[in-house]
């Protein structure tokens, strides 16, 4: 292996490992969670989750019998209210 294609190689993995790593802070701050999702970052239990709900706070179900999506701002919104 030539020096060029030595740095045309390290180039390549380095703009990879960027893109990758890029992808993975996105998906870690998603803006839509699930409950497990939601109770599991914020370490809350299943029941104050349905507190919070019952208090007002707003949840998306597309589908009915379907999983529960709450917006991460809205959560943190209504946290400091």
């Amino acid at each position: 292996m030539t020096k060029t294609e030595a740095r045309k190689l390290k180039a390549f993995t380095i703009n990879r490992i960027k893109r990758m790593e890029k992808l993975i802070k996105e998906q870690q701050k998603k803006d839509w969670l699930t409950v497990q999702e939601l109770v599991k970052e914020y370490n809350i239990s299943r029941k104050t989750f349905d507190r919070l709900r019952v208090k007002g706070l707003k949840v998306s179900q597309p589908k009915r019998n379907g999983k529960i999506l709450v917006n991460r701002n809205e959560f943190e919104a209504f946290l400091n209210q």
